[in-house]
């Protein structure tokens, strides 16, 4: 075992640091509805920072509906606007690798209309 140390105020050195307290943590983000769903978007940082769009039935499902590794953000909206929108159950979203626009149908891959 160690034997304790005082160190001047702030020399210490923690295994708390910045990552350790932000990486199980997720951001909310725009929320959508569509008829009786809720949508909105999660930034995960346990996955490198993706934003994944999640829906949530009258039921109480959570699903995540937008499949890696899509990234649901865009470069035009980072100081504001919106990265998605939802209309009858299908998704268009800009995916961030490529600033693509992208319609997902439920039930099917992402397919790019730009």
């Amino acid at each position: 075992m160690t034997t304790p140390r005082v160190e001047p105020y702030g020399s210490w050195k923690s295994p708390i640091t910045s990552d350790v307290i932000v990486s199980a943590t997720i951001g909310l983000g725009t929320i959508a509805l569509d008829g009786q769903d809720i949508y909105w978007s999660e930034l995960r940082p346990s996955e490198g920072g993706r934003n994944v769009i999640v829906r949530r039935t009258p039921d109480g499902q959570s699903t995540d509906v937008l499949p890696a590794p899509f990234n649901a953000r865009t470069r035009v909206h980072e100081y504001g606007g919106g990265s998605y929108v939802v209309h009858d159950g299908t998704i268009y979203f800009s995916n961030f690798a490529d600033q693509r626009l992208y319609r997902l149908v439920p039930g099917s891959a992402p397919q790019p209309i730009t």
